[in-house]
């Protein structure tokens, strides 16, 4: 009876001990996940803003393809920056409610991010168009 209590005693503390564990391993990859979020954000921002002054210096005419492609990556940029905020919001939210608002915000934000990036896909082949210049239209 007493080596029962031990083995039962035993199994308790090995699944307290597991679930623990499996805690602080969720809680490292959602600040890992934030980071590479913020990461992302930066490298985007970073990227947009280099090639905003690439096209601003570029003696070619500016096309709308070029346009395009600017505007839909300040779009798309915007809504990268937006989903690491969100991300890390979410870090800090035990409510249910306001995390299953703050996912709402993220799928938002990831839209945002999808029509910027849609835009200068557009830009890109107006672009690849403009410099063919043979009157075909490219995305056909």
């Amino acid at each position: 009876m007493l080596e029962e209590n031990i083995k039962e005693k035993d199994g308790k503390d090995h699944y307290q001990k597991t679930n623990l564990e499996d805690e602080e391993l969720q809680s490292s990859l959602e600040r890992k996940i934030v980071a590479a979020s913020w990461v992302k954000a930066v490298a985007q921002l970073y990227e947009t803003i280099t090639l905003s002054k690439l096209y601003s210096i570029d003696k070619d005419p500016i096309f709308q393809g070029k346009r395009d492609i600017i505007s839909g990556m300040w779009i798309g940029t915007a809504g990268q920056l937006s989903v690491a905020f969100f991300v890390s919001k979410q870090l800090f939210t035990s409510d249910k409610i306001d995390l299953l608002e703050l996912q709402r915000k993220i799928v938002l934000s990831d839209s945002v991010q999808i029509v910027g990036n849609a835009l200068a896909l557009i830009g890109a082949a107006e672009v690849i168009q403009e410099e063919i210049g043979d009157g075909e239209i490219f995305l056909s």
